[in-house]
């Protein structure tokens, strides 16, 4: 069977990301001829997908969507207004083909996206590396199927709930799968992963419904050996673990640091870290083994806030990273914050503007990003029942933004501190005509 693999175009310009997912699938689906493609690297993306199309002319069309939007209030942005014409591009060029829906952003969304695209023939919900091959070699029954969206009678139906693969018995991603030049030469393109899921159940966030709460964890022997494929093969001078917080379980990331140390690995990569589980030890073993630039998103500079985003950590665990961070000189640290999250008060909002100032001053030239955004309201998280809660949002409110209009509307903002919102306002503003006069 012909299958051609697509990541959905964004809809605009943006940094490429190589579409591991993408990876991971071509390894499952060795038995077919496979072709895949990423739209978003070609300078027009919708003649080139058809063009692609046109030439392979697929049995299966495999469309992976990533993300659904943005997530950023100041620039709120749909991505999934583009489906619509890459189906329509689709059935113009490959009229026969079969068209299934995937990856993360689907999953979050699945049963809205299935009803509003109809052109959609079946749905893979979560992880597909198993449920997607299962699928081709029944087509006809996808009931059979776990984890499967299908159409019957005019309806939409699930077969029945998704089963997550162990991840350690996956094959190694295909690394080839897409042409890996456009992704050169930028931080954080490369992702590898060392587990899927995680068991911190932020209140704004949907990981654990995307990977479990149970951690899967993969063999450091294998993750470094993968790693050092994409150095030798493919020549990349960077990766970023992508797992959701690379330190937890502590174990299994002193485990892969020791063997990237012990495969003498020497090319720099990044990843996120919880700040309650990083010290001075595990600093040191980590940036021996290659780091040299560390995330963190504490989200919240209050016991309060904290506590009511879920993020097991307290304020002084967040002033430990940042000494860490000036009195080693060679790394590079960033760090992201809600802007106004549930539980912050005005004067909470003071102490995260002078950590901010702090953090600008001293760790000048080496801060690898400090990010300030708000939170998008998403299902099946706390953060949807605090804002139902405090009258931001009621239980009708459709979550799935068709436009960049309607995700203005899918943010949570503390309605105790509206100034704050403001006074960000103005800044942003403020920040345009600055790049304009520049411009």
């Amino acid at each position: 069977m012909k299958i051609f693999l697509l990541q959905s175009y964004l809809g605009r310009r943006e940094k490429p990301i190589y579409p591991i997912g993408l990876a991971y699938l071509g390894a499952s689906l060795q038995e077919h001829e496979v072709e895949a493609f990423d739209p978003n690297v070609v300078s027009d993306p919708y003649a080139e997908t058809a063009k692609r199309i046109d030439r392979f002319k697929p049995d299966v069309v495999g469309l992976s969507l990533r993300n659904i939007d943005t997530t950023q209030y100041r620039d709120p942005f749909v991505y999934t207004k583009t489906i619509q014409r890459t189906l329509d591009i689709i059935s113009s060029n490959a009229p026969k083909s079969i068209r299934i829906i995937g990856g993360s952003g689907f999953s979050i969304y699945a049963r809205g996206i299935m009803d509003h695209f109809n052109d959609l023939d079946f749905g893979v919900l979560l992880e597909g590396e198993e449920s997607f091959p299962a699928l081709l070699k029944d087509l006809n029954n996808p009931e059979h199927t776990p984890g499967i969206f299908y159409r019957s009678e005019g309806k939409t139906f699930l077969s029945a709930p998704p089963r997550l693969p162990d991840f350690n018995a996956l094959p190694s991603p295909k690394w080839d799968v897409v042409d890996l030049d456009p992704y050169r030469g930028k931080l954080d393109t490369f992702g590898v992963q060392g587990k899927r899921g995680c068991g911190l159940r932020c209140a704004y966030c949907t990981y654990f419904f995307l990977n479990g709460s149970h951690y899967r964890l993969r063999d450091p022997e294998k993750i470094v050996n993968e790693i050092k494929q994409l150095i030798a093969q493919f020549k990349i001078d960077h990766f970023i673990f992508v797992d959701s917080i690379f330190n937890i379980p502590r174990e299994h990331a002193e485990k892969i640091c020791e063997e990237l140390i012990r495969q003498k690995v020497k090319v720099p990569w990044t990843a996120w870290y919880n700040d309650r589980e990083f010290d001075e030890s595990f600093l040191k073993l980590s940036r021996e083994a290659g780091c040299r630039y560390y995330s963190f998103s504490p989200d919240a500079y209050s016991e309060k806030s904290l506590k009511l985003l879920r993020k097991s950590l307290r304020v002084k665990d967040i002033d430990k990273i940042y000494e860490l961070a000036r009195n080693n000189p060679d790394l590079f640290f960033g760090f992201n914050f809600f802007v106004n999250p549930p539980g912050q008060t005005y004067r909470d909002f003071i102490r995260l503007m002078k950590f901010w100032l702090k953090v600008r001053i001293n760790l000048r030239g080496r801060l690898y990003g400090f990010g300030m955004g708000n939170i998008r309201v998403e299902p099946d998280t706390e953060i949807l029942r605090i804002a139902i809660e405090e009258g931001i949002i009621t239980e009708d409110t459709d979550l799935l933004a068709m436009t960049d209009q309607e995700l203005k509307k899918l943010f949570y903002t503390n309605p105790g501190t509206p100034l704050i919102d403001s006074f960000f306002k103005i800044f942003g503003f403020l920040a345009k005509i600055k790049h304009s006069i520049r411009s």
